[in-house]
């Protein structure tokens, strides 16, 4: 069962950054405790003297960085906190060794502070899932096919084009791995094309002309209100690839109702 307080560890060695999001968690009802340490081993002391829920670490760091902290933390101990890697570093390399390393969700900078917060929450709702046998992989690939349905319909997308199919199956795909989003051009679109018989690009295009098709239609705030992401400055489309994190990531936090 998920606890109704948690606590949460900042691991950054820029100390504004980290006492900015300390100040924001704070202020927040279900959590308990926010300590901040700004290098790998002042993370290890805080550690060794009581236990995280949740640990968000700057990837780059001087000394040592946020591999370090995930390996010291597989290696050193029993119950490691869950981790949430952050950095500008956008290489898909990279955030598959973080992944390979054991982290739980890699977020890109800049990036809003209530949104962490929601990941947090994600990240804990999805390990409890997976300790209760709860997760979709359990429920079934109907159950998560009908919730990506049904928030289509919520969406609005135009279940006429040929992208809508290919799209439903990149959400899919995405839910069930996180990773995959990281590699849309190597992994995701060859596995929806080989699924359906098509080229690679075709998948790609087809996507893409329902995004342009739904935007166009002037429901940029509807879509804004029913994904729950704010305003976009300049109006800008998502790219696929945002799209389909988007919408995996709202049906992940099993807010999609």
């Amino acid at each position: 069962m998920l606890k109704e307080a948690i606590d949460v560890l900042l691991i950054d060695d820029d100390t504004q950054t980290a006492h900015e999001m300390e100040h924001f968690l704070a202020q927040q009802r279900d959590i308990h405790k926010v300590d901040c340490a700004c290098s790998v081993r002042e993370a290890m002391e805080y550690c060794s003297l009581c236990s995280y829920d949740i640990a968000v670490v700057d990837l780059v760091m001087p000394g040592s960085d946020g591999f370090s902290f995930l390996e010291q933390a597989a290696e050193k101990m029993k119950n490691a906190p869950d981790t949430i890697i952050v950095s500008a570093i956008s290489s898909e390399d990279v955030i598959k060794k973080s992944f390979h390393m054991g982290a739980k969700y890699y977020m890109i900078k800049p990036y809003r502070k209530d949104v962490l917060y929601r990941r947090i929450w994600d990240v804990l709702r999805l390990r409890e899932e997976e300790e209760t046998g709860e997760g979709e992989s359990v429920r079934g690939a109907a159950s998560l096919d009908q919730r990506i349905t049904d928030l289509f319909l919520r969406m609005g997308v135009p279940p006429h084009l040929k992208g809508y199919q290919y799209l439903k199956e990149a959400v899919k795909l995405t839910a069930q791995d996180r990773m995959i989003i990281y590699s849309i051009t190597k992994e995701l679109y060859p596995k929806i094309a080989q699924t359906y018989g098509v080229t690679t690009t075709k998948v790609e295009l087809a996507i893409r002309h329902t995004v342009e098709v739904m935007y166009d239609r002037d429901r940029m705030r509807h879509l804004q209100e029913v994904l729950g992401f704010p305003p976009s400055v300049n109006k800008q489309k998502p790219t696929n690839g945002e799209l389909i994190a988007l919408i995996a990531d709202k049906i992940l936090s099993g807010n999609d109702e």
